[in-house]
């Protein structure tokens, strides 16, 4: 594949403008995402259609075996599907989190040639994974609001939250993406320490159970988690309920904190990413 441009990079230019300035490579993101996504779908039937029909069928095995072979209850006397829709609705982000955080640490491994270019805009490499993330969790999410809406007989008010918390996820996963972009390149270990924090971080994530019923010594945790906070956000906005207003303000701010982080990380690294790979 050729690409059909590169600019030059802002380098001595003030960090807000900086940051503003990756909205010009929207294209190239996309193109090398659309790519990715050829190359890992390359040989199948529907492509990377595949990428939609998997989430589809995730969310419908899922919430088919949560509600007839588990049968878990969110409380006595509650409707089993109610547990399935809790538990969907905290893997669809986590397992948003874990594929950006895996891949992400390998981003600037894969692409070591397009380091070399001077004038290439490395800074979205390591958002690649995100892009592509976000067209599986898409269909993910239509797949779930639309069983939510048949169990229920009705679009749950809340649903207005989705839109900002998916933008605030989008601001997280950037930050991560960078973080561990600039960390996979320098240490190559980064990527099974990753694999270990994530099933380590699965059990200290509120998926399977409920605010009430994690043990008060991993309560500290829990609460530490930024993905405790996006999981109340995306089951408030799917389910209904009462909206965790305190955990809006705090994974925002989480969110803000880590892009600025990612980012600075990532530039104070790239200087010499084409000596290391």
């Amino acid at each position: 594949m050729s690409w059909r441009y590169v600019e030059a990079r802002d380098i001595d230019a003030p960090l807000p403008r900086r940051i503003l300035g990756l909205w010009r490579h929207r294209r190239l993101l996309r193109r090398m995402a659309e790519r990715d996504l050829r190359q890992r779908y390359a040989g199948s039937t529907i492509g990377y259609l595949w990428a939609a029909v998997y989430p589809l069928l995730f969310v419908a095995l899922y919430t088919v075996i949560f509600t007839t072979v588990f049968r878990g209850r969110l409380s006595p006397g509650g409707a089993p599907q109610e547990y399935a829709l809790h538990v969907v609705a905290g893997l669809l982000p986590w397992v948003a989190f874990s594929e950006v955080a895996g891949r992400a640490t390998q981003a600037m491994a894969e692409h070591r040639n397009l380091v070399k270019f001077a004038v290439f805009p490395i800074q979205v490499l390591p958002l690649t994974a995100l892009y592509t993330t976000a067209f599986s969790q898409v269909a993910g999410l239509i797949a779930l609001i639309g069983i939510a809406v048949w169990s229920r007989g009705a679009v749950a008010p809340s649903l207005a939250l989705l839109l900002p918390t998916i933008a605030l996820q989008v601001v997280f996963l950037a930050g991560i993406a960078w973080l561990l972009g600039a960390a996979g390149a320098v240490l190559r270990d980064v990527r099974e320490l990753v694999s270990i924090a994530l099933m380590a971080g699965m059990f200290l994530t509120p998926i399977f159970y409920t605010d009430a019923d994690t043990p008060r010594l991993l309560r500290p945790l829990v609460e530490l988690n930024p993905l405790t906070h996006l999981i109340r956000l995306y089951r408030d906005a799917l389910l209904g309920g009462p909206v965790h207003a305190t955990s809006f303000v705090i994974f925002a701010v989480v969110a803000c904190v880590t892009f600025l982080a990612g980012y600075v990380a990532f530039e104070r690294t790239r200087a010499f990413l084409s000596d290391i790979l």
